[in-house]
């Protein structure tokens, strides 16, 4: 009996099959299943066209060195203000001052109107927004600076590290904030003091969706862009902290350039992994805010495509191919690979053209499983093939000889009868020589539908074994009941009559031997004795005059 589904009508099972594949990539692109290998493939491809860090870009490291010359961690706020009038003296272009300052001073309350001062003198100084989770289930808290610092500073950036599923920092929101998105990202900030304010509808990256409705103390990003990282992208230049501080740095390495100070030594700086560096390298929130002022500076910042666009895009790649089926024919094997082939190349295309990031992924895992059922049903058909008769679509020689032997260990195994009936067509050649070839063939074929009739259990087998001689294997069967299957054989032989409008086929008859196997009776001593004895009683049916049925072992016709 064919599959439920085979049975269904063509253009249904057409339908279906589309149906089927648009929510499997519907799945596929809402859900995370796929994160990592589309994660793959973008590391790969992001690291292979890296970008250099603008020249415009310096870092003022607080590294060992610094905290060797200076002293522990934290440092009075009046060594801050120094610093910013050194790059104040030097013309920097704008400050990013990536360093916590949500407290007032306690060690010296004047350090803090130092610090207000100098940011006040210089202009240009971006200070931190930090997003402090709580407790379990509690809300996340916004650390601004005091706001002595705040009103101090040009401007304010949130720091947030945005971690993908895999803990790797590929992203930055452009905008975020506790309850809505109102703090610019520090990077953002500090190329908007150079380049002006950029108009939220001058923005890129992902929006919102505007079907969310954050709560009040819940933190909330907009403008997702993914950020391509240079190689290393910890090799933009670097001075130490102290070394400014001292007045070692010369005022024309500082002079039109956008600084950006923080924290590279252990212990006091936030690490993080960025892409193709793995969990175990650890960098530093100094190296994300560098990579993404870079991104800005060079205007190639790479926006997540959205989720519908995702999904229109992969299913017009899958569903186009699957859709062409009946005209493609064979040729769909080749669409099929081209479309596997075109995602990542799409998927690249627009990650370096148009600065768009599109996961392949769902379409490669689609029309790879469905190349990979096509070429299974391509197996079973060919191994199946391999197995059955050409003319009468029964089992073959091979087949029958197989099964034989498996189904003769199985009734031993659990001591049930195994009934075996050999068929010929009698005076077959004769038939062939009045009738022709093409009678023959029908005579066959019609032999093969009445023994399917009568063995249709699932492990009844029905096989041609060569010419005009077949075989039926009934499990589980007794010799008695293998006689009155032969009997109704005969019997549906001679009741055969024409379809409506065509001619009567030639008649003719079968000889039928039949033997069993039986726990404790007649213990076979293998499938080839079984077959043996079956074909003696074979021949016991055509001595005695044909058109009749013989058992093993008894003296008169079984029919």
């Amino acid at each position: 009996m064919k599959h439920w589904f085979a049975r269904m009508p063509r253009r249904t099972r057409k339908l279906l099959t589309l149906a089927a594949a648009a929510c499997v990539l519907l799945l596929l692109t809402l859900s995370s299943l796929l994160a990592r290998s589309n994660a793959w493939w973008y590391d790969g491809f992001t690291a292979r066209t890296a970008p250099s860090f603008d020249d415009r870009i310096l870092a003022v490291t607080i590294d060992q060195k610094s905290l060797a010359e200076l002293g522990r961690w934290p440092w009075p706020r009046r060594l801050h203000a120094q610093l910013i009038d050194r790059l104040t003296d030097a013309d920097a272009a704008g400050v990013g001052l990536d360093i916590l300052l949500s407290e007032a001073s306690v060690a010296d309350p004047e350090d803090d109107a130092l610090l207000a001062r100098a940011l006040s003198d210089n202009g240009k100084v971006v200070l931190p927004v930090w997003a402090e989770p709580g407790d379990v289930n509690s809300p996340i808290t916004e650390l601004l600076p005091i706001p002595e610092l705040a009103n101090a500073a040009a401007a304010l950036g949130h720091t947030d590290l945005p971690p993908d599923h895999d803990g790797v920092t590929r992203s930055m929101f452009l905008q975020a904030g506790t309850g809505s998105p109102h703090w610019p990202a520090l990077a953002l900030a500090l190329y908007q003091l150079q380049h002006g304010v950029l108009d939220a509808s001058e923005l890129p990256g992902q929006r919102l969706p505007q079907t969310e409705r954050p709560q009040p103390y819940q933190w909330v990003g907009d403008r997702k862009v993914l950020i391509p990282y240079a190689r290393p992208p910890n090799g933009y230049r670097s001075v130490s902290y102290t070394d400014v501080l001292q007045g070692r740095i010369a005022p024309e390495l500082l002079q039109g350039r956008l600084i950006l100070v923080g924290a590279t030594a252990s212990g006091i700086s936030q690490p993080l992994s960025v892409p193709g560096y793995g969990l175990e390298v650890r960098l530093v929130g100094l190296d994300y805010q560098a990579n993404a002022l870079n991104m800005l500076l060079r205007g190639n910042t790479i926006t997540p495509m959205s989720l519908l666009g995702q999904w229109l895009l992969s299913a017009a790649l899958v569903l186009l191919p699957l859709a062409l089926a009946p005209l493609l024919g064979r040729r769909l094997w080749w669409a099929l690979l081209a479309s596997i082939m075109l995602a990542p190349t799409l998927s690249a295309a627009l990650l370096r053209l148009a600065g768009l990031w599109y996961p392949p992924m769902p379409v490669i895992a689609v029309l790879g499983t469905v190349l990979l059922l096509r070429a299974a049903r391509h197996w079973r058909r060919t191994r199946d093939q391999a197995r059955s008769d050409a003319l009468t679509g029964l089992a073959n020689r091979s087949k029958f000889d197989q099964t034989l032997e498996s189904e003769l260990r199985t009734a031993r195994r659990t001591q049930q009868s195994l009934a075996l009936l050999l068929i010929d067509i009698d005076h077959f050649k004769q038939l062939n020589d009045t009738h022709g070839h093409p009678a023959g063939d029908t005579a066959l074929r019609e032999l093969a539908k009445v023994l399917r009739h009568r063995a249709r259990r699932p492990r009844d087998l029905v096989a041609r074994l060569g010419g005009d001689e077949f075989a039926i294997l009934l499990p589980e069967t007794s010799a008695q009941s293998a006689t009155t299957i032969a009997a109704t054989i005969h019997v549906d032989l001679s009741n055969r009559s024409a379809p409506p409008g065509k001619p009567a086929p030639p008649p003719f008859t079968v000889s039928i031997g039949i033997d069993a196997y039986t726990p404790g009776r007649n213990d076979a001593r293998d499938h080839l004795e079984l077959l043996e004895r079956a074909d003696t009683a074979l021949y016991a049916s055509k001595q005695r005059g044909r058109n009749r049925s013989s058992r093993h072992g008894e003296d008169d016709p079984a029919g």
